[in-house]
């Protein structure tokens, strides 16, 4: 009899086992999307840097199921009398059960031919 109970009891903490081992992959796995996607973000975001000011443009692009959009706002509404545009990089992807996630980047870039206001 004893050797029945304990085969129950390793059995039962077996199962418990394979059970997480099913949750670790779970997140092992949110987590390399989540590092893939912050990777594209900011690759995307180099890009944006290095691009001529007058050429920034926002768009949208998908990856790996996870999409990427950019948007760029002057702070003056003609962009050649801005003096600087702020540039945001979204990546937005789901996890798991369809649980969406979201990864939002910035940055500031200076126009360099603004030469100030006109008086």
């Amino acid at each position: 009899m004893e050797p029945l109970v304990a085969m129950v009891v390793i059995s039962l903490s077996l199962l418990g086992s394979v059970g997480m081992f099913a949750v670790a992959q779970d997140g092992i796995s949110g987590s390399a999307k989540s590092l893939e996607a912050m990777t594209l973000a900011e690759s995307r975001m180099e890009r944006l840097r290095v691009l001529p000011y007058r050429s920034l443009l926002g768009g949208e692009q998908r990856v790996n199921g996870i999409a990427l959009t950019w948007t760029v706002r002057p702070d003056q509404p003609a962009p050649a009398e801005s003096r600087s545009s702020m540039i945001t990089v979204t990546a937005e992807w789901a996890v798991g059960k369809g649980r969406p996630r979201t990864i939002r980047m910035g940055l500031r870039k200076a126009n360099p031919v603004f030469s100030g206001a006109a008086s």
